[in-house]
C-alpha cells in the first residue's frame, strides 16, 4: 500500500509561498518600494495600470544590481540584508526575508533592468512563472527599475478574489501614501491613469499635508521626544480639528506604519481629555526604536510589530503626549483637574450601589470569556472593587452607600443642566455633576454586549469598500452576527444586509471604522460596541427633558463601572463637608 504523503513539486509550493506575501497588486507594490527605500533611493516612481494587475512599475535611483546579484535576486531566500541567523533581531531595513521578488516571480510576468552604481554597464532579466529567467545587457540608467505585469493571469483561482481595477488603484495608492509618509526625505512619483502626483522632500509636517490634502487647513503642530533607546516624532492637529473615525490617527514603527494598539488606545486616551466624547484626535507617531526591541518577523507582510519592552514604549510616548498637550491646553480642561477645589472627590463604589440595573450586567463575548483588554485607552470590564476614580485619595464617607443601600438617604434629587453636556443632581449630602454623553454611551455599551442583538435590514444592501484588513469581517463572522449585523460574501465583495437594531443609523459608520483598526487586543463585541454606543449616546448639545434626565441619572448610578467605554468617568462628586471647607465655613 502506497503512503498518502507526498512532497509538493517546487512549482506548486513556490505559489503556495507566493501567497501569503502577495495576494493583491498593493502588496506586490509593498514590496518593491521597500526595495527601493532598502537600496538607498533618493527618488522614487511608480506607474500602475489596470489598478496594478496589469501592470506595476517602481523605478529608483538606488545601488542597483550587478548581473551576478541581478540573476540571484528572484531565487528563493535569496537577500543581501542579513545573513546569520542573528542578523535578523539587528536589521534596519524594511525587508530582509528575500521573499519579495521571488514571490512576485511566482505570480506575475517580472522585468528587472538594473545598473549597479559607478558603472558603465546595464543589464535586464525578463521572467514568467515556471520559466527560468533570460538575463542580458541593456542601457539603463543607474539604479533599478521593476516592472510586473500580468498579476495572477496563470492562476486563475487567485485571480478571481481581485477587486475591480479602480479599488485595487485605491489600495495601491494607500500603500503609496504609507511609504511617502514614513520617508519625507525621498521623493515619491506616482502615475495612475490620468492621477499625477510628485512629493518632494520636506518636513515630517508638510509631508503629512502634502499626503493629505484635506488637512490641508488645519493648524498642525510638531514634536519630538528622545530617550537613549528611542525617538518618538509627532505631528498632531489643533484639538479644534477632530474626526469621527480614526483614520488619521497613524503610527509608525521604525518607518512601518502598524496597529500597535497598545500606543492607539494611549494616543486616545491622552488627547481625550481634550476632545469631546466621540472624536478621534488627528494624529501621527513615528517611533524609532533598536531593530532587536521591535519584532516584524511575527506576519507574512511584516504587518504586525511585537515590541519586546512594551512598558518602557508606552511610558515614552505618554510623558511626551502628556507634556506636550499640557504646555500646550492647560487651560482647555482647567475645570476638570483634580487639584481643582471644586473637583477634588471623584470617588464611586459600584459593588455598594443600592440601585438595580435595568438590564442585565454584559455577557461574556460568545467566542470566549468577556475581554478585560483595552480600548481608546483605558479598560473595559475592569474592577472597580479598590479602584478610586480620583487622585488624591479622599473618598466620600465610608458609610455613604451603606446609609443609601438601608434607605436613610433620599432618592436621587435632580437639579437641572449645567454647562455642556453636564447634569447636576444631588443624593444626600453629596452633590453630584453628571456627563451625560458618558453616562449613556456606557448603558448602550451594556445593553449592546448583554445579548444577542436583533437585526435591521437595509433597504439597499451596503458594499463595503475593498480593504486590506477585510479578512476580519470572515474571522469576526459570529461576534458581528451577535451584535447584529448579516454580513455575506459574494465573489469576493462583502456586503451588509442588516445591522445593530440598537444603533441601526450609526452601524455602518462603526463597522468601517472598526474595519479600519480591528483591535487585535479586544473582542469585536467591545470594540464595536464602544463604537456604537458612542455615536449613538446623546450629545453635548442634546437637551433632556426633567424626567429623562431622571432616569438617566438613576441608570447611571444603578451602572456597575461609572465609566465610559473610553475610560471616562461618568460623574464627579463634591461631599458637603468639601462644599463648606470650600467656602471656608464650619460645620457644625
Amino acid at each position: 500500500m502506497m503512503g498518502k504523503i507526498r512532497i509538493l513539486p517546487p512549482e506548486t509550493s513556490r505559489r503556495i509561498a507566493a501567497g501569503e506575501v502577495i495576494d493583491r497588486p498593493a502588496s506586490a507594490l509593498r514590496e518593491l518600494l521597500d526595495n527601493a527605500i532598502d537600496a538607498d533611493a533618493r527618488d522614487i516612481s511608480v506607474s500602475i495600470i489596470q489598478g496594478g494587475i496589469e501592470e506595476i512599475t517602481v523605478s529608483d535611483d538606488g545601488y542597483g544590481m550587478s548581473r551576478e546579484d541581478l540573476a540571484l535576486s528572484i531565487r528563493e531566500h535569496a537577500t543581501s540584508k542579513i545573513y546569520e541567523p542573528d542578523d535578523i533581531l539587528r536589521a534596519k531595513t524594511l525587508g530582509f526575508r528575500g521573499e519579495a521578488l521571488a514571490s512576485i516571480a511566482a505570480v506575475g510576468r517580472l522585468e528587472i533592468a538594473s545598473r549597479f552604481r559607478g558603472t558603465d554597464e546595464g543589464w535586464r532579466l525578463t521572467g514568467s512563472p515556471l520559466q527560468e529567467p533570460i538575463i542580458g545587457s541593456f542601457p539603463c540608467k543607474e539604479g533599478t527599475r521593476v516592472t510586473m505585469r500580468g498579476l495572477f493571469e496563470s492562476y486563475p483561482a487567485r485571480k478571481q478574489f481581485l477587486k475591480r481595477p479602480q479599488s485595487e488603484a485605491l489600495l495601491c495608492r494607500t500603500t503609496f501614501i504609507e511609504r511617502a509618509l514614513s520617508h519625507p526625505d525621498i521623493t515619491f512619483r506616482w502615475k495612475s491613469s490620468n492621477d499625477l502626483d510628485v512629493i518632494l522632500p520636506s518636513s515630517q509636517k508638510d509631508r503629512i499635508v502634502h499626503c493629505y490634502p484635506e488637512l490641508s487647513h488645519i493648524h498642525m503642530f510638531d514634536t519630538s521626544f528622545k530617550t537613549d533607546d528611542m525617538e518618538l516624532d509627532l505631528v498632531y492637529a489643533d484639538i479644534s480639528s477632530y474626526r469621527r473615525d480614526r483614520k488619521f490617527l497613524q503610527i509608525f514603527v521604525n518607518r512601518r506604519k502598524v496597529p500597535e494598539w497598545g500606543l492607539t488606545n494611549l494616543m486616545e486616551y491622552e488627547f481625550g481629555k481634550y476632545l469631546p466624547g466621540g472624536a478621534h484626535a488627528i494624529a501621527f507617531l513615528f517611533l524609532e526604536i533598536e531593530p532587536s526591541r521591535a519584532d516584524f518577523n511575527i506576519h507574512p507582510a511584516k504587518k504586525e510589530v511585537r515590541l519586546k519592552n512594551p512598558a518602557e514604549v508606552r511610558a515614552s510616548v505618554q510623558t511626551m503626549l502628556s507634556n506636550e498637550l499640557n504646555a500646550r491646553y492647560k487651560g482647555a480642561t482647567q475645570a476638570l483637574e483634580t487639584n481643582s477645589p471644586a473637583f477634588g472627590e471623584i470617588t464611586f463604589t459600584p459593588e455598594e450601589t443600592p440601585f438595580s440595573p435595568i438590564f442585565d450586567k454584559a455577557q461574556p463575548s460568545v467566542v470566549g470569556e468577556q475581554s478585560n483588554n483595552w480600548v481608546h485607552g483605558a479598560a473595559l470590564n475592569m474592577s472597580f472593587q479598590s479602584t478610586n476614580l480620583r487622585q488624591d485619595n479622599s473618598p466620600l464617607p465610608a458609610d455613604f452607600w451603606q446609609k443609601v443601600k438601608l434607605g436613610h438617604l433620599s432618592s436621587p434629587r435632580y437639579i437641572g443642566r449645567g454647562p455642556g453636556p453636564f447634569l447636576i443632581f444631588e443624593l444626600g449630602d453629596t452633590l453630584f455633576i453628571l456627563d451625560q454623553h458618558a453616562a449613556h454611551e456606557r448603558i448602550l455599551y451594556d445593553r449592546i454586549k448583554s445579548k444577542k442583538g436583533e437585526s435591521q435590514s437595509l433597504l439597499v444592501p451596503y458594499v463595503l469598500e475593498p480593504h486590506e484588513n477585510e479578512h476580519y469581517l470572515k474571522e469576526s463572522e459570529q461576534n458581528l452576527d451577535y451584535i447584529g449585523y448579516r454580513i455575506i460574501e459574494e465573489t469576493g465583495t462583502w456586503i451588509v444586509e442588516a445591522v445593530p437594531a440598537i444603533a441601526a443609523s450609526q452601524a455602518l459608520e462603526a463597522l468601517v471604522e472598526w474595519l479600519s483598526q480591528p483591535a487585535s487586543d479586544a473582542t469585536p463585541i467591545d470594540a464595536i460596541a464602544a463604537s456604537l454606543s458612542c455615536k449613538a449616546a446623546i450629545k453635548d448639545g442634546d437637551i433632556l427633558d426633567q424626567s429623562s434626565a431622571e432616569r438617566l441619572i438613576a441608570d447611571a448610578l444603578a451602572l456597575p463601572e461609572p465609566r465610559c467605554p473610553h475610560g471616562r468617568p461618568i460623574f464627579i462628586s463634591i461631599s458637603k463637608e468639601k462644599l463648606y471647607a470650600m467656602f471656608g465655613r464650619i460645620i457644625e
